[in-house]
């Protein structure tokens, strides 16, 4: 097993070396160098106590003054659900009828949410203050997952670099349904890297990956992770300890789900209410997702394409069959969108002046290159001796992830999670680059005390 883990590491450091080449605005770097170096020499002086409480501190600032002076527009699906949400709060379920919500019911999890909020505070502000605090401890979390990974000093620098990342500063203001999943995501991966296996910390994690998964449908890639990171780790002494384990999650996720799912369908929400749409969702994220001439993004061709048929497999599989050539090079595209792009769909709506703006994308692009040449450096695998079992459920998650959007509908937007599990391997490209630098710098002064002599 050990060796299939290896050979494992290595394909999927090459998925990613692929992209580099396809980076953009790659002298853009030149703008974040002087920034990240800032980060890791104030970082190597500075003394900070009670270090995760600063780092909320800091990025709840920050990302309250942004939600405050950037003008984002609310728009296609998180304008209907806000609109949802608003109609719920006079108590009107006459939303339920339209086509969003008889297509997509599950994302009725951010309309009740919402609709909480606005019930105390009836302003959209609330949700974004909401989103900034839920933000700022995806920040701490960052640094709580790192430094079980790498050396504390390291965890402290990649923590703070995330904090200034500016994609998610943006995303507070969109009113996405994925901050509370994602934040829930990692608050999982502590508890799998730093806890001990029993059944508290399991229902614990079935609990988290259910709510989660009323916000957003992608719990069930953490699921398929931790089933195949307890497979890997699988031997005669505790097989049947880890099975139980992942038995506990297994049944109680998916235990939850239906009951929630049979709750939603219950409620009032549903009376007077008829589905007359029999469409599977979930054959038009592939459908979408194989679309060459629109990399796999949504777009209105396809939406009136599958939508206004009854032969949704028959649509699929003539794409399959029409297009099946053109799929490498369609990968490919949709890869390079969703890791190393993020200005795709940005909708700022500041009267800044040009160059501001402009600069502020050229920064944002360069922050994210040098993340994604660190990212690769991070995934070299280690010599036995410096081998970490923990790493290795990072390594799964990207790799389901790179492996499901290769298929699926994407946007730059849905990076969100993946650049998380990106910042979380940084250290060890960081620590990695250091040594070396260390191991260069001890070799020269050898060198000039040998000539000194």
């Amino acid at each position: 097993m050990k060796k299939l883990i290896k050979i494992a590491e290595y394909i999927l450091l090459c998925m990613f070396l692929v992209l580099l080449p396809f980076e953009k605005e790659k002298l853009s770097i030149l703008i974040t160098i002087p920034i990240l170096l800032f980060f890791y020499f104030y970082y190597k002086k500075a003394e900070i106590k009670h270090y995760p409480i600063f780092l909320f501190v800091v990025a709840f600032l920050i990302r309250l003054v942004t939600t405050l002076v950037l003008k984002v527009e609310i728009a296609d699906d998180f304008k209907t659900m806000l609109e949802a949400s608003r109609s719920l709060l006079i108590g009107s379920t006459e939303f339920m009828k339209g086509f969003y919500f008889q297509t997509y019911p599950f994302q009725l999890g951010l309309v009740l949410y919402q609709t909480v909020l606005l019930k105390i505070v009836n302003d959209v502000l609330i949700l974004k203050i909401m989103n900034s605090i839920y933000t700022s401890l995806i920040v701490v979390m960052i640094y709580l997952i790192s430094r079980k990974l790498v050396k504390e000093e390291t965890a402290r620098i990649i923590s703070f670099a995330y904090l200034f990342y500016l994609y998610p500063l943006y995303l507070n203001s969109v009113l996405t349904n994925q901050h509370i999943p994602a934040l829930l995501t990692l608050v999982v991966i502590y508890i799998m890297v730093s806890k001990e296996e029993n059944w508290k910390n399991a229902l614990l994690i079935a609990f988290l990956l259910a709510l989660a998964n009323f916000f957003r449908t992608e719990s069930i890639i953490i699921i398929l992770g931790i089933i195949v990171y307890t497979i890997c780790y699988l031997k005669k002494g505790n097989w049947k300890k880890k099975c139980i384990h992942l038995g506990i999650i297994l049944v109680t996720y998916f235990a939850l789900t239906n009951l929630t799912s049979q709750i939603i369908l219950h409620s009032p929400l549903h009376e007077n209410v008829e589905n007359n749409l029999d469409k599977n969702v979930t054959l038009w994220k592939f459908y979408c997702g194989l679309n060459d001439e629109h990399n796999g993004i949504y777009n209105e061709e396809d939406v009136q394409a599958y939508f206004n048929t009854n032969e949704e497999k028959e649509l699929l599989m003539n794409r399959i069959k029409t297009d099946y050539k053109k799929f490498p090079v369609l990968f490919l595209k949709k890869e390079v969108i969703l890791w190393t792009q993020t200005n795709y769909d940005l909708r700022i709506t500041n009267e800044w002046n040009n160059s501001i703006y402009g600069w502020l994308q050229h920064f944002n692009q360069g922050y994210l290159n040098v993340i994604m040449i660190l990212f690769v450096i991070s995934l070299i695998p280690k010599r036995k001796e410096e081998e970490n079992d923990k790493i290795i459920l990072i390594k799964i998650l990207l790799a389901l992830y790179y492996g499901i959007y290769l298929f699926i509908e994407i946007s730059p937007r849905y990076a969100y999670n993946l650049h998380m599990l990106t910042f979380i391997m940084l250290g060890i490209g960081l620590e990695w680059i250091m040594c070396k630098c260390n191991q260069l710098y001890t070799k020269n002064n050898r060198k000039l005390v040998e000539r000194n002599r």
